[in-house]
C-alpha cells in the first residue's frame, strides 16, 4: 500500500533578494491513498506548487522545509523515484510526439522487455492521451513548425505515464488545453490512478466535469489550509460555513473566488478565509485526517524504493548518445548555421592568405594564419553554449525524475557531438590549407586537422564545464569570452613566452591554456624540420651581407618562443584537456547533488536541484 503523508504540520519559508524571510505555507498537512486524486486549488500565489514541490522533493534552494513527510509511514527521499510533469513543458523540439514518448520508453522500461511491447506502450499511451493526429509532428523548435502548446502538456504528460508510477505529480496538467481536452486528458490519468496509483495534481480553475474526477481537495489561501477532505464534501463544508455553492455555478469557480484575496473589490474574503480556516480546524473532517495520520504512523508499511528494473548505464548511453545524434541533425542551429560560418570565414582566409611564399613576411603571414585558427576558429564555438543549455534543461528534468545517471548524460552528450566537430575541422582544413600554401604532405595535412579538431572540443569541453556554474547562458558566454580572451594574451603569439611575466600570467596561465599547445602544435607542424625561409634581416634598411641569407624553422620557433613540444604530443595533451574539462562538469552536478543531499539531511525538507 502506498500513501503519501505530510503527518506534523508543513511549513516554508523562503528568502527574497533582501534576506527577509516569507511563510509560504502555514502548517498544512494531509494524506493521499493508492487509486485516490488529489486537486490541490487555490488562487495564484497561495503555495500551490510549492506544496508540490515540497512533497515532491524539488523544493527550492532558498527555501526551508519543517515537518515530516512519509511515504508509507516512513521517511523516504521521491527524487528520483517517482514522476513529476512539470507546468514548464522542457522536451527536445526537434523530435516528433512518437519520438519523445519512445526515447522515453527504452531510457526507463526495463532492458530485457521485447522492443514490441515498448511499442504497445507508447502506442497505448500517445492513444490514450488523444496524440495520435500529431504522432508524427514534430515538438516544435524557432525553425520546426510544431505541436500546439496543450499537445505538448499531454506529450510532457505522457512522458511521466511510460514506466506506469506508483506515485505521480502533476503540475497543472491542464494548463493551455481548452475544456474538452483537459476533461479527457485527465480521465486518462483517472484510469491510471485506478490501477492503485496515488496521484497529485496542482489544477487551476477545472471544469466541473474534470473537477468530479478527483477523490480528495486540498483548497489552499494564503499558505493555510481551508479544506483537506474528500472532494465531493467540499460543497457540504462552504454551506455548513455559510458560503453555499449558487445553482449553476461551477464549483470549483465558486471556492476559488470565495478565498481570493488579490482584488479590493473582494472585501468579505479576509473574513471568508478566517471563516473556513476556523471552520475546517474544528470539523469532524480535520480530526478524521489526525486520526488517519496516526495511524498509518503507528503502523508503517514497506519501503518506497527506486524501481530497479531500468536498463544498466552502458545501454542507456547508446540510447541517449542517438537521440542527441538525431537532435544534432535536425537543429539547425546546433552544428549546421556554425558550419556554413566556419565556411565563409575559411573561404575569406583563403583568398587573404593565397599562396604564402617563403620571405619573412610570408613566415610572419603563415604565423598570423595559424594563429586565428587556433584563437578565433575556435572561439566560434561560443555559439553552442545557448543549444547546450536547453540540452541541460531537459537533462534536469529527466534527471530529477530518475530516468538516467550524470555520468550517462555526459559520456553521450560527448560522443554525440564528436561527428560533428571532425566534420566542421575536416570542412575549415580543406576550405583554406591549400589554397593558402601551408606545408604539403598527408601526415602534415592529417596533424592540422587532429589539432583543430582537439581544440574545438577543448572549448566545447570548457563551455559545458561553465554551464552548471552559472545561472542564464548569457553570462555563460560573457564567462567563456573572457576565459578564452585571457588564454590569447598569454598563449606565445603577442608576447613571446619567455618574456611573459613569470607571477601568474606565465606560471601556470599561459601552461592552463588550451592556445598554447595548439598554437604550438600548429607551428611545430608547419615548421619543425624546414629549410629555407628568409632572414628577418633581409627586409631592413642595411640589408644583409648575404642577400640569399636562408634559416630553418627551428629559428622561427625560436624568435615565437613557442614551448619544445611536437605536433602530436600537445594533440595528446588538449585530449587530455577536453577529458578535464568534462571531468569538471560531471564532477560538478555530483557535487551540486551530494550538498543538496546534505542540506537534506540537516533541514529534513525534501529538496532537489535546479540547474
Amino acid at each position: 500500500m502506498l500513501s503519501l503523508l505530510a503527518c506534523c504540520p508543513a511549513q516554508v519559508t523562503a528568502k527574497n533578494a533582501k534576506g527577509c524571510e516569507r511563510l509560504l505555507l502555514r502548517g498544512v498537512d494531509g494524506y493521499v491513498q493508492p487509486g485516490n486524486m488529489l486537486a490541490i486549488m487555490g488562487p495564484s500565489g497561495c503555495g500551490k506548487t510549492t506544496l508540490l514541490d515540497t512533497l515532491a522533493g524539488r523544493l527550492a534552494s532558498n527555501a526551508q522545509y519543517t515537518g515530516d513527510i512519509r511515504v508509507n509511514g516512513r521517511r523516504t527521499k521521491l527524487t528520483g523515484r517517482s514522476a513529476y510533469a512539470m507546468q514548464d513543458d522542457v522536451l527536445i523540439g526537434t523530435l516528433t510526439v512518437f519520438e519523445t514518448i519512445n526515447y522515453v520508453a527504452k531510457l526507463r522500461l526495463p532492458q530485457g522487455m521485447p522492443g514490441e511491447e515498448k511499442l504497445r506502450i507508447v502506442d497505448d499511451i500517445v492513444a490514450k492521451l488523444g496524440l495520435d493526429s500529431a504522432r508524427d509532428t514534430y515538438i516544435g523548435t524557432w525553425h520546426l513548425r510544431g505541436v500546439s502548446s496543450g499537445q505538448r502538456r499531454r506529450v510532457s504528460i505522457g512522458c511521466e505515464l511510460v514506466t506506469n508510477p506508483k506515485l505521480i505529480f502533476l503540475d497543472e496538467p491542464t494548463s493551455g488545453l481548452d475544456s474538452a481536452a483537459a476533461f479527457y486528458v485527465m480521465a486518462a490519468v483517472r484510469r491510471v490512478a485506478e490501477r492503485q496509483r496515488t496521484i497529485l495534481a496542482v489544477i487551476h480553475q477545472p471544469s466541473s466535469e474534470v473537477f468530479a474526477l478527483f477523490d480528495k481537495l486540498c483548497l489552499l489561501s494564503e499558505g493555510r489550509v481551508v479544506y483537506f477532505g474528500a472532494a465531493n464534501r467540499a460543497i457540504d463544508f462552504f454551506a455548513e460555513a455559510g458560503l453555499a455553492v449558487p445553482s449553476n455555478r461551477n464549483p470549483a469557480d465558486h471556492f476559488l473566488h470565495s478565498i481570493n484575496p488579490d482584488f479590493a473589490e473582494s472585501e468579505r474574503v479576509e473574513e471568508n478565509i478566517e471563516t473556513l480556516t476556523h471552520a475546517y480546524q474544528a470539523s469532524p473532517v480535520s480530526a478524521a485526517l489526525r486520526q488517519a495520520v496516526a495511524a498509518l504512523h503507528a503502523a508503517p508499511g514497506e519501503l518506497f524504493e527506486r524501481p530497479r528494473t531500468q536498463p544498466r548505464w552502458p545501454y542507456q548511453t547508446a540510447v541517449l548518445t542517438r537521440r542527441t545524434l538525431l537532435n544534432n541533425t535536425r537543429n539547425f542551429g546546433v552544428f549546421w548555421v556554425r558550419l556554413v560560418m566556419y565556411v565563409l570565414l575559411c573561404l575569406t582566409l583563403s583568398f587573404v592568405f593565397i599562396q604564402l611564399g617563403e620571405s619573412w613576411k610570408d613566415t610572419f603571414s603563415r604565423t598570423v594564419l595559424l594563429f586565428f585558427v587556433v584563437a578565433f576558429l575556435t572561439f566560434m564555438s561560443i555559439a553552442a553554449f545557448p543549444a547546450f543549455v536547453e540540452d541541460m534543461k531537459v537533462f534536469v528534468r529527466e534527471r530529477l525524475n530518475g530516468y538516467y545517471g550524470v555520468l550517462t548524460f555526459t559520456v553521450a552528450n560527448t560522443l554525440a557531438g564528436l561527428p560533428f566537430i571532425a566534420l566542421i575541422a575536416v570542412v575549415c582544413t580543406v576550405c583554406f590549407y591549400f589554397t593558402s600554401g601551408l606545408r604539403g604532405g598527408a601526415d602534415h595535412v592529417w596533424t592540422f586537422i587532429a589539432l583543430m579538431f582537439a581544440s574545438l572540443v577543448v572549448v566545447e569541453s570548457l563551455m559545458m564545464a561553465i554551464a552548471p556554474l552559472v545561472p542564464h547562458y548569457l553570462m555563460g558566454i560573457a564567462v567563456g569570452a573572457g576565459v578564452l580572451g585571457i588564454f590569447m594574451v598569454v598563449c606565445g603569439f603577442f608576447k613571446s613566452l619567455n618574456q611573459v611575466p613569470a607571477p601568474i600570467l606565465r606560471y601556470p596561465l599561459s601552461y592552463v591554456a588550451y592556445h598554447t599547445y595548439a598554437f604550438a602544435g600548429f607551428m611545430h607542424n608547419e615548421f619543425q624540420g624546414t629549410t629555407g625561409w628568409g632572414c628577418p634581416c633581409a627586409v631592413q634598411p642595411e640589408g644583409c651581407s648575404d642577400p640569399t641569407c636562408t634559416v630553418g624553422g627551428e629559428a622561427v620557433l625560436d624568435y615565437y618562443g613557442v614551448i619544445s613540444l611536437d605536433a602530436w604530443p600537445c594533440v595528446g595533451i588538449l585530449a587530455a584537456m577536453a577529458l578535464a574539462y568534462r571531468a569538471v562538469f560531471y564532477l560538478t552536478l555530483r557535487a551540486r547533488e551530494s550538498w543538496s543531499r546534505r542540506r537534506l539531511s540537516v533541514l529534513a525538507p525534501l529538496r532537489a536541484l535546479r540547474a
